[in-house]
């Protein structure tokens, strides 16, 4: 039976934590060696920590706003600290020059109290200093340490990390910082494992460094960081749709095995088997041109189905050899473009009966092919695709 669970392997969301994973992310000390131009700040640090009688857990309930069992948890981590004048720094640099909010700076200092031992002339500072000529902004840098944690944004290994990826984001800062959001781990994965797992994508989904990217800012970045025997299993999966290896149409089965479980992908295909008459060849061949297909919902591919079989007059046949028919938008895209097909072909103006040509076109060819050339005989053929476009907006 197609795509039967024939290798065991995580699904999407197990891959990768949706926070960022201390099993893999070593934060560095936040003690440095001074250098000479930080020697003064040194100086001041060391003249004005002078020993005292402060109650670290008061301070993260008072300073910190952090609740009192969240407190009393990572008060033993900072027993080392005796003065409140570095944490004060500390707790500055991320209010003024990071911009976080008291709340943010709660969940900041609770998921790496180690922070308030850090050192702002010779920490925090230079990175943001560094960050900034990434063209980050104090904004960006502020989501940085909301999404990713401030161990991260100490780290020595973060510029490293995001010089790696920004090439593949086209420089662009934004769309790092908004990945983050769904994997804070393309920050601490190991560098070395990541650049492997890419290199096997590249080579045998002929993954370009565009591609890349696109992974990085969608639901499948986690494959990105996954472990080399995870990657290996997604491969495998991905085998099971009929498509070779290192072909332009295995990045799209690559997407599907990563998206889906076995279990999904099987009850899909037994779905166009069962509710939609299409015999197992028919489901092999959809699977093969579109391994995504799999993926869209069953309502979509319902409606779709209904109305290209009632309205159009499509069978499954031709359906299952042209699957994109299934993902396209009904109301936004079919329905306005048959319509004007049949006002086309009522006036005798085209005789063509291949609709999927006309709903794979782009917009603009769609226009220019079959919609202004007819303007003359047909006046009021761009009002009927309008209002067909409009009719979905509408309900939209």
């Amino acid at each position: 039976m197609l795509l039967l669970p024939r290798h065991a392997v995580l699904s999407a969301p197990a891959l990768s934590p949706s926070s960022p994973s201390t099993s893999r992310f070593r934060p560095l000390p936040c003690t440095t060696a001074p250098t000479s131009a930080s020697a003064a700040a040194s100086a001041d640090d060391t003249a004005t920590d002078a020993p005292s009688s402060l109650s670290v857990e008061e301070y993260l309930v008072t300073r910190c706003n952090l609740y009192p069992n969240v407190a009393a948890r990572v008060a033993p981590e900072l027993s080392a600290v005796k003065s409140a004048s570095k944490p004060d720094a500390v707790l500055a640099f991320l209010a003024s020059e990071l911009e976080l909010s008291p709340p943010l700076i709660a969940v900041a200092v609770a998921r790496d109290p180690a922070v308030l031992t850090c050192s702002v002339p010779r920490t925090l500072a230079p990175r943001a200093a560094e960050l900034r000529a990434l063209g980050f902004t104090t904004f960006q840098m502020g989501l940085l340490v909301a999404r990713c944690g401030a161990a991260v944004f100490r780290s020595r290994e973060l510029v490293a990390m995001v010089q790696f990826w920004l090439p593949y984001l086209r420089g662009r800062v934004d769309k790092l910082v908004a990945a983050l959001k769904g994997n804070p781990g393309l920050l601490t994965a190991d560098l070395g494992t990541v650049r492997s797992t890419i290199a096997v994508l590249k080579e045998e989904g002929t993954l370009t460094d565009d591609e890349v990217g696109w992974f990085a800012v969608s639901y499948c970045s986690k494959l990105l960081v996954a472990s080399p025997e995870e990657v290996d299993a997604v491969l495998a999966r991905a085998d099971d749709f009929g498509v070779p290896r290192r072909t332009r149409a295995f990045k799209d089965a690559i997407v599907a095995a990563f998206s889906a479980t076995p279990e999904r992908l099987a009850w899909k295909a037994a779905f166009f088997r069962d509710e939609l008459g299409w015999t197992e060849a028919q489901v092999k061949t959809a699977a093969a041109k579109m391994p995504t297909l799999l993926t869209v919902s069953a309502a979509r591919i319902r409606r779709n189905w209904e109305f290209l079989t009632k309205e159009v007059g499509m069978d499954a046949e031709r359906v299952a050899s042209f699957p994109a028919l299934l993902r396209y938008d009904l109301e936004g895209r079919l329905v306005p473009r048959f319509q004007v097909m049949r006002a086309l072909q009522a006036r005798r103006l085209w005789r063509g009966r291949d609709f999927n040509n006309i709903a794979a076109i782009t917009e603009e060819d769609f226009v220019a092919k079959f919609v202004r050339p007819f303007l003359v005989k047909v006046p009021n053929l761009a009002k009927i695709y309008a209002a067909a476009v409009a009719k979905k907006e509408a309900s939209s």
